[in-house]
């Protein structure tokens, strides 16, 4: 068994791209020429301790390694960071000072069911039991979990960690994945990918942005109980499969700390699993699944017109989603929906799917709805934190069509996470089912400015010929802020309407384009350890990675976080450069779906490393003016890319700007709307894109 590392970008020069290490050694294990160079540590499958980890020993750093079940990680967990708050609090001690979470916010409060499972970031996670002052989570110390044959996802393209640190961010935690034989690089023999967790941040300093739950209230050993400003978290880190669709039989995790002690980092997982690809079944009964709508979670609230909470009492929302490519002959539809920046759990009690009619538009459909179901079940409860995927329907979904999701909210809910400036309308009916509703008699358009718990709808496509999707990642350019409130004029409408009517085309669409575009804050990560990390934390993770059979993303942000930099125009410039050159590593680094071929027939991943576009950042608007060091930044930033990036970027900025340069200052009138950007500036960004991608402007062009 031999050890292979993913790769990082070697260059930032032309034609930078992340070409999988193992495809160097696949190549030559096909040609017989490869031998084992892996650590002497690598054939025990234990890692070694990675620079800058602390190892807090409790047990001889030479005992055995305790191995597990990835169903079941009872007999890995060695640490009790959860505790049931009463008179006489029960013990446990997460960070070596005797604090630790409130078993019933994660309980009772987000609905994270004791020793049950949680879907997070698209993998299905087993948690241990909450409370019951037993051990609760395993101290990364080298455990080995073992995957089963059956009953759990052993195939995908990821795997994700429920992961927290205490005493600060652990940094630099590495371990190995063991591919069992007949992977994508030996037939014969299992082999050990080697993963890096750059940066699992604090449970209680770490950035809110990122976790995929906050809890309320922290308990103390003393029988105290308090609510920290930014509150206990809990983080979903993922890592990149290099060998999508190859059998994971075994993960190590890393051997980073035996223990806790107060001020010093320690690592803690919850429990892992592994997200699957965008194929179900197998054989002649596969399903390829590709996104063609998405919608990113980017708010806690719901808000309405007059900025006051959206609610719901037992109402059906019926959901427009104008979606880009359409079902092939299998036609499959799958929807998906998620609770991401919820507090507590929701629950669907009935949900549907139907394509609207075209003559009435509004909340009517064109047929009667098809039922969804959730696991055989016609309801689905989605913890806080947490998300769902429909089992599949049979549904004709046209290119460019309207589909009507419908989903019947359980009970009194006090406040809706999910989009915040949607720029869709949505319909909310009385207090009753009627997700098998056609017409619209009993739905009223709602005030909602954001849109609720739909996150993304795939449809099938060929099998032997499957196509991938393009996921817009952004801030304002990317969601259509100022767009038409009609759903159907985001950048992602735009570029579908684009690749219709380029001349150079078919008229049709040949592969999904995903929005994940927001109007939150700042877009880009920041850089906590490596430059070039090589697995992702959310948002990035949520709103790219998990998207269906993602082959292509464009990055277009920036914006927000200079118009946030208070500092010099250079100073503003490199850091935005420097994460931007980071969060290309991140999504580069992950693996499509369906990118392997044979060699010698072995199966070989080859090239298959998702390709990412950065985008020059437009020229800011009166509505959202910049200074002049900020504006400095902006021509400073597009210059970089400019340069540093032939091939692999799109002139956003020049599509817009009065000059058609990516260096000036001001968007064309043409392009505005009472100092906004208006449908036309969306149509202009669109046309920059598929330009490019006619004339061959593109290392790798979109598939």
């Amino acid at each position: 068994m031999f050890v292979f590392r993913l790769p990082v970008r070697a260059s930032r020069g032309p034609g930078a791209r992340p070409i999988a290490a193992v495809i160097v050694a696949a190549a030559a294990l096909a040609a017989g020429s490869l031998t084992a160079t892996a650590p002497a540590h690598a054939a025990s499958g234990t890692p070694a301790q990675p620079p800058g980890a602390t190892a807090h020993s409790t047990r001889s750093q030479s005992a055995a390694r305790p191995t597990c079940a990835i169903n079941d990680t009872s007999g890995c967990l060695d640490n009790t960071a959860t505790s049931t708050f009463t008179t006489t609090t029960s013990p446990a001690d997460a960070d070596g000072s005797g604090n630790s979470f409130n078993a019933a916010d994660l309980t009772s409060t987000a609905g994270w069911r004791s020793g049950k499972t949680v879907t997070v970031d698209g993998a299905t996670i087993t948690l241990p039991e909450f409370g019951t002052g037993t051990y609760d989570n395993m101290l990364a110390s080298g455990q080995t979990i073992t995957l089963p044959g059956s009953g759990v996802v052993n195939t995908g393209d990821a795997v994700v960690f429920l992961a927290f640190a205490t005493g600060g961010a652990a940094k630099g935690a590495t371990g190995t994945i063991t591919y069992a034989k007949n992977n994508c690089l030996d037939q014969n023999n299992p082999v050990d990918q080697g993963y890096d967790l750059d940066t699992v941040p604090d449970w209680l300093s770490g950035p809110t942005s990122a976790a995929s739950i906050t809890l309320v209230h922290e308990n103390h050993s003393d029988n105290t109980q308090t609510s920290p400003v930014s509150g206990p978290k809990v983080y979903a880190v993922s890592v990149p499969l290099a060998c999508p669709g190859s059998v994971v039989s075994g993960i190590t995790v890393p051997l980073f700390t035996n223990g806790v002690q107060a001020g010093r980092p320690a690592l803690h997982i919850l429990g892992l699993g592994v997200r699957p690809m965008a194929v179900t079944g197998s054989g002649s009964s596969a399903q390829h699944w590709v996104g063609t709508w998405a919608s990113v979670q980017d708010t806690d609230e719901v808000r309405l017109s007059d900025d006051s909470t959206a609610t719901a009492n037992g109402q059906t929302l019926r959901i427009p989603a104008h979606v880009s490519i359409g079902t092939d002959s299998g036609n499959g539809v799958r929807i998906h929906l998620s609770n991401a920046m919820g507090a507590t759990p929701v629950t669907f009690d009935a949900a549907s799917v139907a394509p609207q009619d075209t003559t009435a538009g509004g909340a009517t459909a064109a047929a009667a709805p098809t039922t969804l179901t959730f696991d055989g079940s016609p309801s689905v409860t989605v913890p806080a934190g947490g998300d769902a995927t429909s089992d599949p329907v049979p549904l004709t979904v046209q290119q460019q069509a309207t589909v009507l999701v419908s989903l019947q909210v359980h009970g009194a809910v006090s406040a809706m996470p999910g989009h915040a400036v949607a720029r869709t309308p949505v319909w909310a009916s009385d207090a009753a089912d009627r997700t098998g509703d056609t017409a619209a008699a009993h739905y009223t358009r709602t005030t909602y400015t954001g849109l609720p718990y739909l996150s993304g709808i795939d449809v099938t496509t060929s099998t032997s010929h499957p196509t991938g999707s393009l996921v817009l990642y952004g801030d304002q350019s990317v969601n259509g802020d100022t767009a038409s409130e009609d759903g159907r004029h985001h950048l992602s409408d735009a570029i579908t309407s684009a690749l219709v009517n380029d001349p150079h085309g078919n008229a049709s669409v040949d592969y999904g384009v995903l929005n994940a575009g927001t109007d939150s804050g700042n877009q880009l990560p920041q850089i906590t350890n490596s430059a070039t990390p090589i697995n992702a934390l959310n948002p990035e993770d949520r709103y790219v990675l998990v998207q269906g059979n993602v082959r292509t993303v464009l990055v277009s942000t920036g914006a927000a976080d200079l118009l946030n930099c208070t500092g010099s125009a250079y100073s503003c410039a490199t850091d935005v450069e420097e994460r931007l050159a980071s969060l290309d590593t991140r999504l580069g680094s992950y693996s499509t779906d369906d990118g392997q071929l044979y060699i010698n027939q072995q199966p070989i991943t080859q090239n298959s490393n998702i390709t990412v576009y950065l985008a020059t950042i437009p020229p800011f608007t009166a509505a959202h003016p910049g200074t002049a060091a900020q504006e400095a930044a902006r021509e400073q930033v597009n210059n970089y890319l400019l340069d540093d990036y032939p091939g692999r970027f799109v002139d956003l900025a020049a599509a817009v700007s009065t000059d058609g340069t990516a260096t000036s200052s001001t968007v064309k009138a043409a392009d505005l709307s009472d100092g906004n950007p208006s449908d036309a500036y969306y149509t202009d960004l669109a046309g920059a894109y598929v330009n490019d991608a006619d004339s061959g402007a593109f290392n790798y062009p979109p598939n």
